[in-house]
């Protein structure tokens, strides 16, 4: 098959054209402060590229918040707007700036039973809670597209397992307003939009299509039928995901993850629009040979 020999921008850029690349594009939402310590590095933003460079990453994701005394703490570091000068003029890496949605930024700092009790009970007051924080993400938003960054991805959890955490369309009465500026603002700077939720999301699809998302960033295959989402559909998603957790948390992994990680790339990929990361992060330090070792396995399948 033939393989295209060129920069990482260009070779992401291609996958958002819905363009088969080979080798498959790797990226990743999460590299978390022990998989730095295993590789010997300190959790800055120059390792993030130079730990992409060791694992053949066309993309760098950088978690960025406008306050860091709210952030959970999740086993990766969130860094700060001014951290991220420089870093799409530095180097020949794809990079995307990782922001927590306004529904996430409330969940952080309330927690996520209070937020949806809040919806019920006191919705008139989390509808203005949300639009003070809608108002304080887009700020960050902007200033990332300032510094050239390529991709927003922007991180909410608007699921579980079973389904959305309300209805889909309070989902839209809470959220549509929120993600039309925020994309139409993200594809002004030529930038592309990347939603990442947990859980399955079938429900939320046509939301995500009309509010003009580019693709899903680690979503789980095990929930989500990402083959049907991807070019399969007439409306194609890019899909940055295929990795999930079970492929990383056994060495070796079972043969039945292995089987369908073979058959998710084996179909996404030719068609173009596949980014490989995993569903869950890269949190584990003994992740990092794992997942050089699933990164050599697909290659050997094209």
């Amino acid at each position: 098959m033939q393989h295209h020999p060129q920069t990482p921008v260009q070779r992401i850029n291609a996958i958002l054209g819905h363009q088969p690349v080979f080798p498959i594009p790797r990226g990743e939402l999460w590299l978390g402060s022990a998989l730095f310590q295993q590789a010997g590095l300190n959790d800055t933003v120059e390792n993030h590229f130079r730990l992409a460079e060791q694992l053949g990453q066309e993309m760098v994701c950088l978690p960025v918040t406008g306050d860091l005394s709210v952030v959970p703490n999740l086993g990766y570091r969130y860094f700060e707007i001014d951290n991220l000068a420089g870093v799409a003029n530095g180097g020949d890496r794809y990079v995307a700036a990782v922001v927590d949605g306004p529904f996430q930024a409330l969940v952080n700092r309330k927690g996520l039973m209070a937020v949806l009790m809040a919806w019920v009970h006191q919705r008139e007051e989390l509808v203005a809670a949300y639009g003070r924080q809608q108002a304080q993400t887009m700020e960050l938003i902007t200033r990332c597209l300032a510094l050239g960054i390529h991709a927003v991805v922007l991180a909410d959890d608007l699921a579980a397992d079973q389904g959305p955490l309300i209805s889909p369309a309070d989902i839209a009465s809470l959220c549509e307003s929120f993600y039309l500026q925020a994309i139409g603002t993200i594809h002004g700077a030529d930038a592309a939009a990347l939603i990442h939720c947990c859980g399955r999301l079938d429900q939320l699809i046509p939301l995500f299509k009309g509010w003009g998302v580019d693709g899903l960033a680690a979503v789980q295959h095990r929930v989500n039928d990402l083959v049907a989402l991807g070019p399969a559909s007439d409306e194609p998603f890019v899909i940055m995901a295929g990795i999930d957790a079970e492929l990383l948390e056994s060495d070796p992994p079972p043969s039945s993850a292995l089987t369908s990680f073979e058959r998710l790339a084996a179909s996404l990929a030719p068609a173009g629009g596949l980014i490989l990361a995993s569903a869950c992060g890269l949190f584990r330090g003994e992740f990092l040979p794992r997942i050089k070792r699933l990164y050599t396995h697909v290659d050997h399948l094209f």
